[in-house]
Protein backbone atom coordinates (compact mmCIF):
# COMPACT_ATOMS: atom_id res chain seq x y z
CA UNK A 1 0.00 0.00 0.00
CA UNK A 2 2.84 2.08 0.77
CA UNK A 3 4.31 1.64 -2.61
CA UNK A 4 1.58 2.14 -4.56
CA UNK A 5 1.28 5.67 -2.83
CA UNK A 6 4.86 6.46 -2.97
CA UNK A 7 4.44 5.93 -7.31
CA UNK A 8 0.99 7.72 -7.26
CA UNK A 9 3.20 10.68 -5.34
CA UNK A 10 5.78 10.48 -7.54
CA UNK A 11 3.43 10.14 -10.90
CA UNK A 12 1.85 13.11 -9.75
CA UNK A 13 4.40 15.16 -9.18
CA UNK A 14 6.16 14.33 -12.39
CA UNK A 15 3.02 15.41 -14.02
CA UNK A 16 2.95 18.54 -12.16
CA UNK A 17 6.50 19.15 -12.87
CA UNK A 18 5.75 18.45 -17.20
CA UNK A 19 2.80 20.79 -16.31
CA UNK A 20 4.62 23.55 -15.13
CA UNK A 21 7.47 23.05 -18.08
CA UNK A 22 5.02 23.36 -20.54
CA UNK A 23 2.99 26.27 -19.34
CA UNK A 24 6.88 28.33 -18.76
CA UNK A 25 7.80 27.14 -22.21
CA UNK A 26 4.43 28.62 -23.16
CA UNK A 27 5.19 31.98 -21.35
CA UNK A 28 8.85 32.04 -22.61
CA UNK A 29 8.40 31.89 -25.97
CA UNK A 30 6.14 34.67 -26.61
CA UNK A 31 8.76 37.53 -25.19
CA UNK A 32 11.69 35.45 -26.95
CA UNK A 33 9.91 35.61 -30.40
CA UNK A 34 9.56 39.20 -29.79
CA UNK A 35 12.73 39.86 -29.31
CA UNK A 36 14.02 37.23 -32.44
CA UNK A 37 11.27 39.82 -34.76
CA UNK A 38 12.68 43.08 -33.95
CA UNK A 39 16.29 41.72 -33.59
CA UNK A 40 15.61 40.41 -37.20
CA UNK A 41 14.17 43.77 -38.36
CA UNK A 42 17.84 45.79 -37.06
CA UNK A 43 19.64 43.44 -38.56
CA UNK A 44 17.72 43.99 -42.01
CA UNK A 45 18.44 47.24 -41.54
CA UNK A 46 14.39 47.71 -41.88
CA UNK A 47 14.27 50.86 -38.98
CA UNK A 48 17.60 52.34 -40.43
CA UNK A 49 21.24 52.02 -41.13
CA UNK A 50 23.78 50.36 -38.99
CA UNK A 51 27.46 50.49 -38.12
CA UNK A 52 29.93 47.51 -38.68
CA UNK A 53 29.71 46.94 -34.62
CA UNK A 54 25.82 47.52 -34.46
CA UNK A 55 25.41 45.17 -36.73
CA UNK A 56 27.41 42.52 -34.80
CA UNK A 57 25.92 42.84 -31.69
CA UNK A 58 23.22 42.78 -32.85
CA UNK A 59 23.26 39.61 -34.73
CA UNK A 60 24.96 38.31 -31.90
CA UNK A 61 21.46 38.69 -29.96
CA UNK A 62 20.00 37.03 -32.77
CA UNK A 63 21.67 34.10 -32.96
CA UNK A 64 21.33 34.00 -28.84
CA UNK A 65 17.52 34.46 -29.19
CA UNK A 66 17.31 31.78 -32.07
CA UNK A 67 19.03 29.16 -29.81
CA UNK A 68 17.49 29.76 -26.46
CA UNK A 69 14.12 29.12 -29.03
CA UNK A 70 15.25 26.03 -29.65
CA UNK A 71 16.27 24.98 -26.07
CA UNK A 72 12.72 26.39 -24.94
CA UNK A 73 11.03 24.72 -28.13
CA UNK A 74 12.57 21.15 -26.95
CA UNK A 75 12.01 21.28 -23.13
CA UNK A 76 8.64 22.01 -24.36
CA UNK A 77 8.20 18.68 -26.56
CA UNK A 78 9.70 16.94 -23.80
CA UNK A 79 7.03 18.07 -21.41
CA UNK A 80 4.26 17.05 -24.06
CA UNK A 81 5.80 13.69 -24.28
CA UNK A 82 5.41 13.58 -20.28
CA UNK A 83 1.62 14.38 -20.33
CA UNK A 84 0.69 12.65 -23.84
CA UNK A 85 0.39 15.68 -25.18
CA UNK A 86 3.05 16.00 -28.23
CA UNK A 87 0.63 15.77 -31.43
CA UNK A 88 1.87 13.47 -34.36
CA UNK A 89 -0.10 13.77 -37.39
CA UNK A 90 1.31 11.16 -39.68
CA UNK A 91 0.59 11.74 -43.78
CA UNK A 92 2.14 10.58 -46.73
CA UNK A 93 5.32 11.97 -47.53
CA UNK A 94 8.45 11.50 -49.89
CA UNK A 95 11.84 10.02 -47.55
CA UNK A 96 14.08 11.31 -50.22
CA UNK A 97 12.46 14.65 -50.45
CA UNK A 98 11.99 15.07 -46.48
CA UNK A 99 15.61 13.91 -46.43
CA UNK A 100 17.36 16.44 -49.14
CA UNK A 101 15.55 19.29 -47.00
CA UNK A 102 16.84 18.32 -43.49
CA UNK A 103 20.27 17.92 -45.24
CA UNK A 104 19.89 21.59 -46.53
CA UNK A 105 18.78 22.96 -43.13
CA UNK A 106 21.92 21.71 -41.69
CA UNK A 107 24.23 22.49 -44.82
CA UNK A 108 25.50 25.79 -43.37
CA UNK A 109 26.32 24.06 -40.27
CA UNK A 110 28.00 21.37 -42.15
CA UNK A 111 30.33 23.94 -44.40
CA UNK A 112 31.28 26.05 -41.33
CA UNK A 113 33.35 23.10 -40.67
CA UNK A 114 33.87 21.50 -43.85
CA UNK A 115 31.81 18.61 -42.76
CA UNK A 116 30.54 16.78 -45.81
CA UNK A 117 27.11 15.35 -46.24
CA UNK A 118 26.18 12.40 -48.70
CA UNK A 119 23.35 10.28 -49.13
CA UNK A 120 22.53 7.01 -50.18
CA UNK A 121 18.31 6.44 -50.65
CA UNK A 122 18.39 4.16 -53.77
CA UNK A 123 15.32 2.69 -52.70
CA UNK A 124 12.23 1.49 -55.20
CA UNK A 125 9.34 3.34 -53.20
CA UNK A 126 10.14 6.23 -51.13
CA UNK A 127 6.72 7.12 -50.03
CA UNK A 128 6.33 6.94 -46.10
CA UNK A 129 2.78 7.41 -44.12
CA UNK A 130 4.40 9.20 -41.10
CA UNK A 131 4.45 12.62 -39.12
CA UNK A 132 6.73 14.41 -42.21
CA UNK A 133 7.86 17.16 -39.35
CA UNK A 134 8.72 14.54 -36.28
CA UNK A 135 11.02 12.66 -39.16
CA UNK A 136 12.31 16.31 -40.23
CA UNK A 137 13.18 16.51 -36.72
CA UNK A 138 14.66 13.39 -35.70
CA UNK A 139 17.02 13.00 -38.73
CA UNK A 140 17.98 17.28 -37.77
CA UNK A 141 18.96 16.21 -34.57
CA UNK A 142 21.08 13.20 -35.58
CA UNK A 143 22.67 15.23 -38.61
CA UNK A 144 23.44 18.62 -36.36
CA UNK A 145 25.34 16.22 -33.70
CA UNK A 146 26.65 14.83 -36.57
CA UNK A 147 28.48 17.58 -37.82
CA UNK A 148 28.65 19.13 -33.76
CA UNK A 149 30.99 16.59 -33.16
CA UNK A 150 32.86 15.70 -35.96
CA UNK A 151 36.51 16.45 -37.07
CA UNK A 152 36.91 19.03 -39.61
CA UNK A 153 37.03 17.78 -42.79
CA UNK A 154 35.14 14.92 -41.84
CA UNK A 155 31.90 13.60 -43.09
CA UNK A 156 28.25 12.07 -42.86
CA UNK A 157 26.79 9.26 -44.45
CA UNK A 158 22.77 9.16 -44.86
CA UNK A 159 21.95 5.56 -45.51
CA UNK A 160 18.49 4.51 -46.14
CA UNK A 161 17.07 0.85 -46.83
CA UNK A 162 13.63 -0.72 -46.74
CA UNK A 163 13.41 -4.14 -44.82
CA UNK A 164 11.43 -7.14 -46.13
CA UNK A 165 8.93 -6.75 -42.72
CA UNK A 166 8.28 -2.96 -44.24
CA UNK A 167 10.23 -0.88 -42.00
CA UNK A 168 12.34 1.50 -42.75
CA UNK A 169 16.14 1.46 -41.79
CA UNK A 170 18.04 5.03 -41.73
CA UNK A 171 21.49 5.19 -40.78
CA UNK A 172 23.04 8.50 -40.42
CA UNK A 173 27.28 7.63 -39.71
CA UNK A 174 30.12 9.93 -39.11
CA UNK A 175 33.81 10.31 -38.98
CA UNK A 176 33.75 12.30 -35.71
CA UNK A 177 35.06 11.82 -31.92
CA UNK A 178 33.04 9.12 -31.22
CA UNK A 179 31.04 7.87 -27.57
CA UNK A 180 32.94 6.06 -24.84
CA UNK A 181 31.41 2.60 -24.04
CA UNK A 182 30.28 3.61 -20.30
CA UNK A 183 28.77 6.26 -21.80
CA UNK A 184 26.39 4.96 -24.49
CA UNK A 185 23.59 4.15 -22.48
CA UNK A 186 22.73 7.06 -20.89
CA UNK A 187 22.47 9.17 -23.91
CA UNK A 188 19.66 8.77 -24.75
CA UNK A 189 18.34 10.14 -20.89
CA UNK A 190 16.96 13.30 -20.81
CA UNK A 191 19.17 16.49 -19.91
CA UNK A 192 22.53 14.58 -20.53
CA UNK A 193 25.19 15.89 -22.26
CA UNK A 194 27.83 13.74 -22.71
CA UNK A 195 32.16 15.64 -21.37
CA UNK A 196 33.64 14.76 -24.60
CA UNK A 197 37.03 15.33 -22.69
CA UNK A 198 39.53 17.64 -24.78
CA UNK A 199 37.01 19.05 -26.80
CA UNK A 200 35.07 22.05 -26.37
CA UNK A 201 31.60 21.96 -24.65
CA UNK A 202 29.04 22.26 -27.20
CA UNK A 203 25.83 24.48 -26.63
CA UNK A 204 22.78 22.41 -26.12
CA UNK A 205 20.07 21.11 -23.08
CA UNK A 206 21.38 17.31 -23.70
CA UNK A 207 17.18 16.61 -24.88
CA UNK A 208 17.93 16.11 -28.86
CA UNK A 209 18.40 11.67 -28.39
CA UNK A 210 15.81 11.99 -25.25
CA UNK A 211 13.70 13.81 -27.62
CA UNK A 212 14.44 11.70 -30.80
CA UNK A 213 13.83 7.95 -29.02
CA UNK A 214 10.62 9.38 -27.16
CA UNK A 215 9.04 10.84 -30.79
CA UNK A 216 10.31 7.50 -32.08
CA UNK A 217 8.96 5.35 -30.24
CA UNK A 218 5.24 7.32 -30.37
CA UNK A 219 5.60 6.05 -33.92
CA UNK A 220 6.17 2.31 -33.24
CA UNK A 221 10.27 2.74 -34.09
CA UNK A 222 13.15 2.47 -32.15
CA UNK A 223 16.75 3.86 -32.48
CA UNK A 224 20.31 1.83 -31.33
CA UNK A 225 23.54 3.57 -31.62
CA UNK A 226 27.36 1.80 -32.61
CA UNK A 227 30.47 3.58 -32.17
CA UNK A 228 33.94 3.91 -30.80
CA UNK A 229 36.36 6.61 -29.27
CA UNK A 230 38.07 7.82 -32.19
CA UNK A 231 36.34 6.56 -34.84
CA UNK A 232 33.00 8.11 -34.83
CA UNK A 233 29.37 7.02 -34.68
CA UNK A 234 26.59 5.41 -36.56
CA UNK A 235 22.55 5.95 -35.12
CA UNK A 236 20.11 3.58 -37.19
CA UNK A 237 16.76 4.20 -36.99
CA UNK A 238 13.94 2.05 -37.62
CA UNK A 239 10.28 3.12 -38.15
CA UNK A 240 6.98 1.24 -40.14
CA UNK A 241 6.77 2.10 -43.74
CA UNK A 242 2.92 3.58 -42.17
CA UNK A 243 2.35 4.54 -38.81
CA UNK A 244 -0.57 3.89 -36.62
CA UNK A 245 0.76 6.58 -34.43
CA UNK A 246 0.37 6.03 -30.55
CA UNK A 247 -1.57 8.48 -28.79
CA UNK A 248 -1.09 8.66 -24.83
CA UNK A 249 -4.62 8.71 -22.94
Amino acid sequence: EELREAKERAELSDRAKSDFLANMSHELRTPLNAIIGFSQMLVDQKAGPLNPDQKEFLSDILKSAEHLLEVINDVLDLAKVATGKLELKAQSFSLREAIAETCGIVKPMADERNVTISVDASIHNDLVTLDPLRFKQVLYNLLSNAIKYNHANGNVKVGVTVDGQKQIQLQVKDTGIGIKEEDLPRIFDDFVQLNIGTTKVQQGTGLGLALTKKILEQQNGSITVASEIGHGSTFTIVLPLASEVHEHA
